[in-house]
């Protein structure tokens, strides 16, 4: 490993933390459910069996924070009510959605057609806490939210209404008008996109005195998206808050507990690795991202959607969710109004997909020639193996050149060497003798180092499309890799980890890997060159440094970077052995013909 080698090695690894650090910036209990009258809830929809009665109240006041709270403005229950929790279920082709009519949230949202060990992911992660989804609060962001019990019935095959008896805090003129809170779920059977409707509505033709610092209500989400995750990290799972704003999106940086978007937007989420919630209010509302410290939870993602003062006796609000996979093939129904059934075009809600910005259009190459070699053989690592090769062999002219010109700056290393100490008080002139003797080689002093640039960018948005790329989650190779989206794990300690390190699993991709740079190392070395004590430290230092940078990196990427040490082996062995039963040996005084003349 000469100089020139060592140096293109250590700015390999620059570019790939580089390249890793910029992949990481674009980082209550219920009781059973049980089958309620056919009649009453219709089919898609059931009622739950009665749990325990709960103290019942005449009336019961909700405000918002002191710092938020308008002086004596309360919002207070009207009329009476069945005070017994029940769940509703409303089963699509695609979701198994759970409400309480507790607040007439929602308890759960399974996809039935994305597993976690078996099971349904819920995309609303609770941990240990008792926060349901889409809550509302009379107020703004952070208001305590209404958990009244509300009235529920059908509507439709796949729909669900809550209401319930409000009474509006006192107005200008004194009097105190009461008003029904609306909540309206419509489904489609086949979409991952459904409609929440917010209806505030009053009979007698007064508006009611909703004003609470400007805010009516707010429509929140919360705790978390799922699914349920260890920890988050840029690496593994993470959560993004996204808007579209003015053609483009917006990554929303939270650098405390709460975030206010101050721009116009068509759309807010929350998005994980592969999954995402997005809401697209159709109306101009206060989107606030907010990561409160919630017990019971190890890390919270909230949405607030606040709607500014109602001045009018009947209001509906229209808000359109999705929840699902971030898959460019559902995300984008909705950019088509004839190709979705809520009849809305341009949300753009493709953008939530995450593309590194600068190598997006490689990872889309290296995206289409994967698919196709899985729909060949549908086995991921599989086809990671055969991707490798077509890459070895698409830039194998390079390769060739560059062992090509390894071997000749080795067989002129003597020549080199003599001039270094013939020259070494004339650094000028020992420069443009160096050069010369370059030139009349024809030896590029660089071309050794070609293919490791070449394969870094290549290598950075493997790591991307690796850690993105929706079918690669969950799937196996064979033995202990069952997930190439995620790192390997040959053992798991469980709650012990090694000291200092941190790691709880022994991973053996790694060790395969440091073995293959180390042996790949050994027999690229070229024999009678002579290797420096420096030389032959950063030789075995490169690969162990690598070791630690990639022993939490997906196994696709660690199978394709061991692979692509075993074939670089091959060829330069393939390489040398054509080498020496193919090129001319050189008789006695060559060289001396060779510089003839050349004085």
């Amino acid at each position: 490993m000469d100089k020139r080698t060592l140096l293109a090695v250590v700015l390999s690894v620059v570019v790939i933390s580089v390249g890793f650090m910029l992949q990481g910036l674009i980082s209550p209990k219920s009781e059973e459910i049980a089958t309620a009258d056919a009649n009453q809830t219709g089919q898609g929809v059931m009622a739950a069996e009665p749990s325990a009665e709960s103290e019942s109240t005449e009336t019961q006041t909700f405000q918002e924070p002191a710092e938020d709270t308008t002086p004596g403005a309360a919002v207070v229950l009207s009329g009476e009510s069945d005070e017994r929790e029940r769940k509703i279920i409303v089963e699509t082709d695609l979701f198994v959605a759970t409400f309480t009519n507790k607040g007439g949230e929602l308890a759960s949202l399974l996809l039935k057609e994305h597993l976690d060990d078996g099971e349904p992911i819920d995309m609303l992660y609770h941990g240990e806490s008792d926060w349901n989804g889409f809550f509302v609060s009379f107020g703004k962001a952070g208001a305590v939210p209404v958990d009244a019990i509300f009235e529920f019935s059908r509507r439709g095959e796949y729909g669900v209404e809550f209401r319930r008896d409000f009474l509006a805090p006192p107005s200008a003129d004194g009097k105190s008008y009461p008003f029904t809170l609306v909540k309206r779920y419509n489904f489609e059977p086949s979409t991952y996109m459904f409609e929440l409707v917010v209806k505030i509505e009053n009979s007698i033709n007064e508006f009611p005195n909703l004003d609470f610092g400007g805010f009516a209500y707010t429509l929140g989400f919360g705790p978390q998206i799922g699914p349920e995750f260890a920890t988050l990290g840029g690496r593994g799972e993470y959560r993004y808050y996204y808007t579209y704003e003015e053609g483009k999106r917006q990554n929303n940086r939270l650098r405390g507990q709460n975030l206010v978007v101050e721009n116009r937007y068509v759309w807010g989420g929350i998005t994980g690795k592969y999954f995402a919630l997005i809401a697209a209010p159709l109306g101009a509302y206060e989107l606030t991202f907010s990561q409160p410290v919630i017990e019971g939870l190890q890390s919270s993602s909230f949405m607030y959607l606040s709607r500014p003062v109602i001045k009018s006796s009947a209001n509906e609000d229209r808000f359109l969710i999705y929840a699902g996979p971030k898959i460019k093939k559902y995300l984008g129904t909705f950019n088509d109004q004839a190709n979705n059934p809520y009849q809305v075009s341009d949300l753009n809600l493709d953008a939530a997909v995450d593309s590194s910005a600068l190598l997006g259009w490689l990872e889309s190459i290296l995206k289409f020639f994967l698919d196709l070699f899985y729909s060949i053989i549908p086995n991921y690592g599989v086809a990671i193996i055969l991707l490798s090769i077509l890459i070895k062999l698409v830039f194998y002219p390079i390769t060739r050149k560059s062992f090509d010109s390894t071997a000749k700056m080795q067989a002129l290393n003597p020549k080199i060497t003599e001039l270094k100490e013939k020259l070494k008080d004339k650094p000028q002139q020992m420069n443009q003798e160096m050069a010369a003797l370059y030139k009349r080689e024809k030896v590029n002093p660089l071309g050794g180092c070609l293919p490791i640039f070449i394969q870094m960018p290549i290598f950075i948005a493997f790591y991307g499309l690796l850690s993105k790329h929706f079918p690669l989650r969950g799937a196996p190779f064979f033995g202990w890799i069952t997930d190439l989206s995620e790192p390997d794990s040959l053992i798991n300690f469980g709650a012990t980890t090694i000291p200092l390190l941190g790691w709880n699993d022994l991973r053996l991709l790694p060790i395969i890997y440091i073995g293959t740079q180390l042996l790949t190392s050994k027999m690229m070395q070229t024999p009678n060159t002579s290797t420096s004590k420096n030389m032959k430290m950063m030789q075995y230092f490169m690969p162990i440094f690598f070791f630690f940078i990639l022993y939490n990196a997906p196994a696709g990427l660690l199978l394709y970077w061991t692979l692509t040490n075993v074939f670089t082996a091959v060829q330069q062995q393939a390489t040398t052995a054509y080498r020496k039963t193919h090129e001319p040996k050189k008789k006695p005084g060559d060289d001396k013909k060779k510089g003839r003349g050349k004085k």
